[in-house]
């Protein structure tokens, strides 16, 4: 009895060590992955996932406004959908990054799965925009075994983030007190102005709560894209 036991306790270890790996933002285990920068940096990045979509130019518009330029991860398939925008981004000079092309589940996935998604979204991102990126975020914030070469061999580096705003469910004042509370000096922010390839949604309340979240953190914090944090 005492053996099982023991040996349950051991599972339940490697279960928890194996979750942490994959989908902890902060995890390092799987490959070096930026998370957030000096704490006594008075810089933080906001980022935007899974666009471009029907709300980006409104999150433009508003970006545009306050002069603040930040770091867009695109999903290929989305970028083919909505290439004018793709062009905004870029020509508005926010940072790009890879997020994949359609958007998958990372989790056992073949290396050669996981190489064609990163490579396909390279191709299109550059072709509609003129820039190959060099940030990484891995949809769902999974990452999987074989990744890191495949990113070490296109020159990417990960990243996660340290404030989510849970926009893809939560009302427009909640995300930005979410926001506003827990951002830190050093904080990488995730937000999202599109949906993944083939889902339904829009995210009108991300660009409702940005009226409020970027005023709020300007006067703490200089907001920059993720490359100028490290």
């Amino acid at each position: 009895m005492l053996l099982f036991i023991i040996c349950f306790l051991v599972l339940i270890g490697l279960a928890g060590v194996f979750s942490y790996a994959l989908v902890a933002p902060r995890s390092q285990l799987l490959g070096r992955t930026l998370v957030r920068c000096d704490p006594e940096s008075p810089k933080i990045a906001v980022t935007f996932d899974d666009g471009p979509g029907e709300a980006t130019p409104l999150i433009l518009d508003l970006l545009k406004q306050a002069g603040i330029r930040a770091t867009f991860f695109l999903c290929g398939q989305n970028v083919d959908r909505l290439p004018e925008l793709a062009s905004r981004i870029a020509a508005e000079g926010h940072e790009i990054g890879n997020h994949t092309y359609s958007h998958p589940y990372l989790a056992w996935k073949t290396p050669g799965k996981i190489a064609w998604e990163i490579r396909r979204a390279q191709d299109v991102i550059e072709h509609r925009t003129g820039r190959r990126p060099k940030l990484f975020r891995p949809p769902y914030g999974v990452r999987w075994f074989g990744l890191f070469p495949i990113l070490s061999s296109q020159n990417l580096t990960a990243v996660m983030w340290s404030v989510s705003g849970v926009d893809w469910r939560l009302p427009a004042t909640r995300i930005a007190d979410r926001v506003i509370g827990k951002a830190e000096p050093g904080s990488i922010i995730l937000l999202h102005d599109g949906v993944p390839p083939g889902e339904a949604g829009d995210r009108k309340q991300t660009a409702e709560a940005l009226e409020k979240i970027i005023p709020a953190l300007r006067t703490r914090y200089q907001l920059v894209p993720v490359s100028e944090l490290f």
